[in-house]
């Protein structure tokens, strides 16, 4: 899972370092979707003196500066002289191709703590020109780069990436400034070299932040964009995206509320559309409701599309008491669905259900599991759960944090008057899952009670 984490800025702002993102083309990001370039994490700088590293990143805007495009050798818009160990300062400020320069006639001068040692790097002054999210990346160059940030020459370093998700480019995203003056050094793996292209674009989706505003808060998706989809409903429908950042460690309602349409909700990593999708929960008698457990200061994206219709929704985000996951899955569990509370949601199975005008949330029984590592082509686990009501069974990755992987809906067997579900894993190493089991129907209708069981087969096991 992407780190994100709050960083300080060295005047008055903070800067981020480690926010996933995932786009189909970094030049042309759309408002409400992000859509654009490769996908990943980026490193997450807490501030002045402190690093943070991964090896992979998130990609938001498209820029190049080079000596002969964009770069200048003397000065900046505020008169002040530049940095004494740059080779040209990023003028204009954003766009792409800002830079496109050979490395390979560049000394050896930087380092960062995700590599660079030996390898020729080119640096820039960049003075942010406004407050807000940025996207620096170095896609469009023809050799695997690093790319990292200092605050001066002799600097913090505040950031440092290589390579995004899928390709050997470097991306940085995070909130900056105006008027910060930041040095970026783009750098190349274990000595390669080559032209680097430097891009930096102000970050479009979501164009909404709501984070640190009185929540609920009534929107509009009226004039959302339309190009937002996936499982649990959306295509062709009107959708608006928000920012949010968590202010403390725990779990996280996200609940939208509407009698205009149906909601569906997804939610993303990182502060950018496009990143990484953790959850999405589709429309129940106008409502619909993702839970994550987030760590201080990371970033989400919410998405908040439509299965029919368009109008006023109220978006609330709520951090619970309760505790996800519940207990450890130790096979055989024998349980009852009525000794548990609302922690969790599926993409294949509602959050609750509406009788007499009044909404009521589906319990859910989570239980972490880890996979025990398999060997031969044939391998895996089977996770089975048997229950007298409706059921989805989800299996997420992680502890009530990361992205769900599986979820079925049950199967009704006359027979036996219950109901059954599956998920599985295959050949994998020993990896931590969350497996969550919930009604999907009201009780009136639970032809064989609120019991359920859950077993375990693995087969091959190391």
């Amino acid at each position: 899972m992407v780190v994100i984490m709050k960083l300080v800025r060295w005047s008055s702002l903070a800067l981020l370092g480690a926010l996933g993102g995932c786009f189909e083309d970094p030049t042309n990001i759309d408002p409400d979707t992000g859509s654009s370039g490769d996908a990943g994490s980026e490193t997450a700088p807490t501030g002045p003196g402190t690093t943070t590293t991964t090896t992979s990143t998130a990609t938001v805007g498209d820029t190049t500066v080079g000596p002969t495009t964009g770069s200048t050798e003397t000065g900046d818009t505020t008169g002040e002289p530049p940095l004494v160990c740059i080779d040209g300062v990023l003028e204009p400020p954003v766009g792409s191709g800002l830079v496109q320069t050979p490395t390979a006639p560049a000394g050896d001068d930087f380092e960062g703590s995700c590599g660079g040692a030996g390898s020729n790097d080119v640096a820039y002054q960049w003075d942010v020109p406004f407050d807000g999210f940025f996207v620096l990346d170095t896609q469009g160059s023809d050799f695997d780069t690093l790319l990292y940030l200092r605050d001066d020459c002799e600097g913090s370093e505040l950031a440092c990436n290589d390579d995004a998700e899928g390709s050997v480019s470097s991306r940085i995203v995070g909130p900056f400034g105006q008027d910060d003056r930041l040095l970026v050094v783009v750098d190349g793996k274990a000595g390669e070299t080559g032209t680097a292209v430097l891009n930096i674009n102000p970050v479009e989706c979501p164009s909404a932040d709501l984070t640190g505003q009185p929540l609920p808060e009534t929107f509009s998706n009226v004039a959302g964009t339309n190009t937002h989809g996936g499982a649990c409903g959306g295509d062709g429908n009107p959708e608006r995206a928000f920012r949010w950042q968590a202010e403390a460690d725990g779990l996280h309602a996200f609940r939208v509320d509407t009698g205009a349409f149906q909601p569906a909700v997804y939610l993303e990593e990182g502060p950018i559309c496009g990143g990484p999708q953790l959850q999405c929960n589709g429309p129940a008698f106008g409502r619909s409701e993702v839970m994550r457990v987030l760590s201080a200061g990371e970033y989400v994206t919410i998405f908040v599309d439509s299965t029919s219709g368009a109008g006023d929704f109220d978006i609330d985000i709520e951090l619970l008491a309760e505790t996800c996951p519940g207990a450890a899955l130790v096979p055989p569990i024998v349980g009852d669905i009525d000794d548990y509370g609302n922690v969790m949601s599926s993409s294949c199975g509602p959050s609750g259900y509406q009788e007499g005008g009044t909404f009521y949330d589906y319990a859910d029984a989570t239980f972490s599991w880890t996979s025990p590592g398999m060997v031969g082509d044939n391998s895996g686990c089977d996770i089975t759960v048997t229950s007298g009501f409706g059921v989805a069974l989800s299996l997420q990755q992680g502890s009530c944090d990361g992205p769900e992987v599986q979820c079925e809906e049950g199967v009704f067997d006359a027979a036996a008057g219950m109901y059954s579900a599956t998920v599985s894993v295959g050949h994998i190493p020993p990896t931590e899952f969350t497996v969550v089991v919930s009604p999907t129907q009201e009780a009136w209708m639970w032809l064989g009670g609120s019991g359920f069981t859950i077993d375990v087969n693995c087969f091959a096991v190391a």
